[in-house]
């Protein structure tokens, strides 16, 4: 799969946009806190081609990395792609 096909898997929930917090057993919870570059409206992000580089937390999520990130909802297209492979 190429990256423009990858791209094209989310389903654009913004899950990944929301802020987490660890608590203390060492479970990641999502926060009702979007990043600051996420149009809520359309959950876009405003700055996604540079997103890397202005925002020091934005992970990109890949094929190899996808399996490690358990935050993401189940119905993840990223994850339920990764799963498949």
């Amino acid at each position: 799969m190429n990256s423009e096909q990858w791209e094209a898997l989310c389903k654009r929930c913004g899950a990944c946009c929301f802020e987490k917090k660890i608590d203390r057993q060492g479970n990641v919870l999502t926060t009702s806190i979007p990043c600051r570059f996420l149009d809520i409206h359309d959950r876009t992000c405003r700055i996604y081609q540079h997103r890397l580089e202005v925002e020091e937390d934005c992970i990109k999520l890949t094929a190899e990395n996808i399996a490690d990130i358990s935050w993401l909802p189940e119905d993840c297209a990223y994850r339920l792609v990764s799963k498949d492979t």
